[in-house]
């Protein structure tokens, strides 16, 4: 079955479903359906009289010498629009689940993602993540070193939240160790620049 004859058959059941829930809708007197269709109270009430076999046959003759594609007034530049929003999305959550894999904390979560402690805490367990319960120990000054120098290699990448996994990544410490690092230097790091300001 090609795809336009697999279409032409869902459109022709959709156009039953259409046609038996306005129907319904005639029978306990709501027209809204009726009049968006655009059919009148005289063509519903011949409906009525006919069987359910009767409907599917009229629906299949219907779209018998339709062409399927016209059934659809499909805004093309709307679309498109809605399908990059739910593409983004999805790379959202993949970054979510990538984050968690890599040791991501509950502040972390919140913080660049918005996320509750049990968002967090339930997608862990959808991922059979363990909970790792404790305060995070201290950066070794290797570490340090480490974060420092793979931070300042992907500095090409923009996105401040993959930087951050590109880091754990490359050095395999957790993101929760990075993101302290990260945090903790940025401040140092404002901190000297606006003594200087001042200085100057």
């Amino acid at each position: 079955m090609t795809a336009l004859n697999k279409i032409r058959e869902e459109s022709s059941r959709a156009i039953s479903l259409l046609l038996v829930s306005a129907l319904e809708a005639c029978r306990q007197g709501d027209v809204e359906l009726l009049e968006g269709l655009g059919l009148s109270l005289d063509t519903m009430k011949i409906l009525d009289s006919l069987k359910a076999d009767q409907i599917i046959n009229i629906s299949g003759n219907y779209m018998r010498d339709q062409a399927p594609l016209e059934l659809f007034k499909i805004d093309s530049d709307r679309i498109t629009k809605i399908i990059a929003l739910a593409a983004e999305e999805t790379k959202t959550y993949e970054l979510i689940d990538d984050f968690l894999r890599y040791g991501a904390c509950k502040k972390m979560m919140l913080e660049l993602f918005g996320l509750r402690s049990t968002q967090v805490a339930n997608r862990k367990r959808y991922l059979q993540l363990p909970t790792i319960k404790g305060r995070l120990t201290t950066i070794t000054t290797e570490e340090g070193r480490a974060i420092y120098d793979t931070w300042l290699k992907n500095i090409t990448e923009h996105d401040y939240r993959r930087r951050l996994l590109n880091t754990a990544k490359q050095t395999g410490l957790s993101l929760s160790k990075v993101y302290k690092f990260v945090v903790e230097t940025e401040v140092i790091t404002n901190q000297m620049n606006q003594k200087r300001q001042f200085a100057a």
